[in-house]
């Protein structure tokens, strides 16, 4: 399995104006590519975006974006600005679109039908583009018995929505990664491998998240991308990025 890296950690400044420094310390810390958000980039100089990751020896491997898709108007606002970020990523070379949904309490069955419907829309134009659309999930799709995850993926088509797997936002939600990986192992596309404790997003193994069993189902199933992510961070974002990788291969001998 490769191991890639979500940039977030550098925060926006970084991302944005400095991110061949962001990226040399990815490569340093020894990663083999890496996860940034749409947000940060020149969507219509998809060329400099390749000559930064080739010059670090890195793939790309996925253009984060997201939206209120429960919602049709902001859905129907964002499609052409979302077709242009999946061109953009199909010419930088990556393979996956992690999509991240928004959250709303309360969601009603209209809400919940209309989100699976314009993923399997987003999908479709993944899909054209030879790339996997992966939701993303955080906290509430978790809860209550991960029934908002569960209609996702019973009202879409597989063959046009995967899952990113974020084991640390399963944790959060208090459920049990391990439980949630081997009902939903069918439809991951790849994993956020996130560690956490009630109070703060930790470095990999520094968490509450039991990696061994985790990892150990993970590898007997799965032989894609583990990207790693951690939302917040009290060190330097490359010590914690160091830190992750070492414990991983340390570990696990990934």
């Amino acid at each position: 399995m490769k191991i890639g890296i979500q940039t977030r950690p550098w925060g926006p400044e970084m991302n944005r104006a400095h991110l061949s420094a962001v990226l040399a310390d990815i490569a340093g810390a020894g990663y083999d590519g890496f996860e940034i958000g749409a947000q940060h980039l020149q969507i219509d100089r998809p060329e400099i975006l390749q000559e930064l990751a080739a010059s670090h020896g890195l793939e790309v491997v996925g253009i984060h974006v997201g939206g209120e898709i429960y919602d049709p108007q902001s859905v129907k606002a964002a499609l052409d600005n979302l077709a242009r970020i999946i061109a953009y990523a199909k010419e930088v070379g990556a393979s996956y679109i992690p999509f991240s949904g928004k959250m709303k309490e309360n969601k009603i069955a209209a809400e919940l039908a209309n989100q699976a419907q314009n993923l399997n829309q987003i999908g479709r134009l993944c899909q054209q583009h030879g790339l996997k659309l992966c939701y993303h999930n955080h906290f509430w799709e978790i809860e209550q018995g991960c029934a908002e995850l569960r209609h996702l993926c019973d009202h879409t088509d597989p063959a046009l929505v995967s899952l990113c797997l974020d084991v640390g936002w399963v944790q959060r939600a208090g459920g049990s990664p391990v439980a949630v990986v081997e009902e939903f192992m069918g439809r991951v596309g790849y994993f956020h491998l996130k560690d956490t404790t009630p109070e703060e997003w930790r470095e990999i193994g520094y968490g509450t998240v039991d990696f061994g069993d985790l990892l150990g189902l993970i590898e007997s199933r799965y032989d894609g991308w583990l990207v790693v992510e951690q939302d917040e961070t009290r060190r330097q974002p490359v010590e914690s990025a160091r830190m992750s990788r070492a414990y991983l291969k340390e570990q696990f001998g990934l």
